[in-house]
C-alpha cells in the first residue's frame, strides 16, 4: 500500500504510541491544521465526520498497512521479538495500561522478578511509581503479581512509600491490600485515626523522615493533622533532605487548585510560628510581612527563584520553590502568579523601575511596559546580567505575550537560559517546549533568526535538535512541535543526519525536508 505522505515506523515502535498519535492527527484536524488536514483527506476525500478511527486508518496507511487492524498486528508481533520483557513491562507501567501489564506479568518470569526492583524514576519500584496515578486497576495487577506495597524507593534524599504520593482511593486499595501506615502515609492520605494512633503510640514519629526527607509535616492535608504533630513536637520549620524547604514552602504547590486547601494550610502553619521569607510573604499574600522582609533587606525584590540561595546545590537539587512557584521568578511575579493583587501593589511601590519592567513584561502589560521604555530608551541594554536573562527564562516558560514584548522593546534573544537544560538561548528553549508563539516571535527578528544554528554550551545542540528532543520530553500541554520544526526550516535551520531523537511527527517534518 502506499501513500501520499509516506512514513516509517519507529525502530522502538508499540502500539500505545501509535494510538497517542492518531489523538492527535485528530485533534490536530479538528483544530484545522493544514497538514493533518492534507493527510486525512489525501486517504479519506469525502468522509464526513471524522472520527479516530479513521485517523487510525489514515495512519496506518501511511506506513504501509491496509488498514489499522493490521498495523496492530504487526506491532503487537514486533513487540514479541524486538523487546525484552523487562522493556515491556516498564513501558507498561510508564503507560498507565493494566492490561499490557498484566499481559508481559503473566507470560514471563523476568518480568514479574523485576516487580519490586527499583527501575522507575527516583530509584522507584512499580508500586512506588504509580501510586499518585489514582489507577486502582493497574495497582491491582501489581499487587495480583506480588508487588510489595510497603517496598520503598532507594532514592538518595529519602525512600518513597507507596503512601507518600498516593490519591485517596490509591491509598484506601493499598491499605486494604496490606500497606503500613507511617507518620507520613497516614498525614499523606489525612488518615487521622492512623495517624492519631501513631503518634499516641510514639510522638517521636512525628519526626520520621519520609521520601526526599520530608517530615510527617510536609505531608500533612488538613489543620486537624497538622495540630496533631505541632503537638506531638514536630519541627514547624524542618527542612526536606533534597530541597531544603519547610512545610510551609512545599504547600504552595497546589496553588492553582480549584480549592486552594493548601495554601491555606500554609497560612495556616505561619500563624502558629513557621518562618517567612519574601516568596512565601507574596505567594499567601501576607502583605505586612512582605513589606516588613523589604524594609529590613531592600534587596528582597532582586531575589529570584532556583538562583542564590535558591539555587542548585549537591547533592541536593533546587530549593521547592523550582517547582511550586517555579524557575527564576521574582518576589513581584511571585504574588502575580498567585493572584495576590494587594500585595503586588504594595510591593511594586517599593520596587526599583526595573523591576516594575521586568513585571509588565511578564505579564504582558505592554502599555506599562512600551512606557517605561519611552521614558528610559536604554533601560533595557542596562538591565544587570541576571535581569538580562528574562527574555530566556519568559522562552522556557512558553509565555508568548512576553517574549513577544520584549523582542519588540529590544531585549537580547541570545543570553543563555539557567533553568532547565542550561546553556541554551531563548529560540532553543522555545523551540523545546514547542511554542509556535514564542518561536514566531523570535524569528521574526533579525536577532531573533540569527540563532537558528547557534549551539547551546552544554549539549551542543541547535535550537531544531532541541525542538526534537523536546517532543518527547517537554511537559508542555500545549505544545506543537511539528509546527515549531517546521517554522525552524522554513527560516533556514539546516536538517542533520544525527536528528533522529523525537516524536514521529517532527520526523516526518524533518523527513520530508531531507527529500
Amino acid at each position: 500500500m502506499s501513500s501520499a505522505f509516506h512514513r516509517t515506523l519507529p525502530a522502538r515502535a508499540d502500539l500505545e504510541q501509535q494510538k497517542k498519535q492518531a489523538k492527535e492527527l485528530l485533534a490536530a484536524f479538528a483544530k484545522g491544521n493544514d497538514e493533518a488536514r492534507a493527510r486525512i483527506r489525501a486517504e479519506l476525500p469525502d468522509k464526513n465526520p471524522i472520527v479516530l478511527a479513521d485517523a487510525q486508518f489514515v495512519l496506518a496507511r501511511e506506513y504501509g498497512f491496509s488498514n489499522w487492524a493490521a498495523l496492530k498486528q504487526h506491532l503487537e508481533e514486533l513487540e514479541l521479538t524486538t523487546r525484552s520483557p523487562l522493556e515491556r513491562m516498564k513501558q507498561a507501567v510508564r503507560d498507565r495500561n493494566p492490561r499490557a501489564l498484566r499481559r508481559v506479568l503473566q507470560q514471563h518470569a523476568e518480568a514479574r522478578e523485576a516487580i519490586n526492583k527499583p527501575i522507575f524514576g527516583f530509584d522507584s519500584p512499580a508500586i512506588v511509581s504509580v501510586s499518585g496515578s489514582d489507577n486502582i486497576e493497574l495497582v491491582d495487577v501489581l499487587l495480583e503479581f506480588g508487588a510489595d506495597p510497603n517496598r520503598r524507593s532507594t532514592w538518595w534524599a529519602g525512600g518513597f512509600h507507596a503512601l507518600h504520593g498516593a490519591t485517596k482511593a490509591v491509598g484506601e486499595r493499598l491499605l486494604a491490600g496490606g500497606a503500613i501506615a507511617d507518620a507520613c502515609g497516614a498525614a499523606q492520605l489525612n488518615r487521622l485515626d492512623l495517624l492519631q494512633q501513631l503518634l499516641e503510640a510514639d510522638p517521636a514519629r512525628a519526626h520520621e523522615r519520609g521520601g526526599d526527607g520530608q517530615t510527617p509535616l510536609h505531608f500533612a492535608r488538613s489543620r486537624e493533622a497538622a495540630d496533631m504533630l505541632l503537638d506531638a513536637g514536630a519541627d514547624i520549620d524542618a527542612r526536606d533532605n533534597d530541597h531544603r524547604s519547610t512545610p510551609a514552602e512545599w504547600m504552595l504547590g497546589d496553588w492553582e487548585s480549584p480549592e486552594r486547601s493548601r495554601l491555606d494550610l500554609a497560612k495556616y502553619l505561619v500563624k502558629r510560628g513557621a518562618s517567612v521569607d519574601i516568596f512565601l510573604a507574596a505567594a499567601l499574600g501576607l502583605t505586612d510581612r512582605a513589606l516588613d522582609i523589604i524594609a529590613r533587606d531592600p534587596a528582597a525584590l532582586t531575589l529570584r527563584t532556583s538562583q542564590g540561595r535558591y539555587a542548585e546545590r549537591r547533592p541536593s537539587s533546587f530549593h521547592i520553590y523550582q517547582w511550586t512557584i517555579g524557575a527564576n521568578l521574582t518576589p513581584l511575579q511571585t504574588a502575580a502568579r498567585f493572584r495576590q493583587r494587594d500585595t503586588l501593589a504594595a510591593m511594586l511601590a517599593k520596587a526599583t523601575i526595573e523591576q516594575q519592567l521586568l513585571l509588565a513584561c511578564d505579564e504582558g502589560d505592554g502599555d506599562t511596559a512600551r512606557a517605561i521604555v519611552r521614558a528610559m530608551p536604554d533601560i533595557v541594554s542596562g538591565l544587570s546580567r541576571v535581569d538580562r536573562r528574562a527574555l530566556t527564562d519568559e522562552a522556557w516558560r512558553f509565555n508568548a505575550p512576553a517574549v513577544e514584548l520584549m523582542m519588540e522593546l529590544g531585549f537580547d534573544p541570545s543570553v543563555q537560559s539557567v533553568s532547565g537544560p542550561t546553556g541554551g538561548n531563548a529560540l532553543h528553549c522555545a523551540a523545546f517546549e514547542g511554542s509556535v508563539a514564542c518561536v514566531s516571535a523570535i524569528l521574526r527578528y533579525p536577532n531573533g533568526r540569527a540563532l537558528l544554528e547557534v549551539r547551546d554550551t552544554t549539549y551542543g545542540g541547535t535550537p531544531l535538535s532541541w525542538c526534537c528532543h523536546g517532543s518527547s520530553n517537554s511537559g508542555n500541554r500545549t505544545a506543537d512541535h511539528p509546527a515549531v520544526a517546521q517554522l525552524l526550516i522554513d527560516a533556514g535551520a539546516i536538517v542533520t543526519p544525527t536528528m533522529t531523537v523525537g516524536s514521529d511527527e517532527v520526523q516526518a517534518v524533518l523527513d520530508r525536508a531531507r527529500d
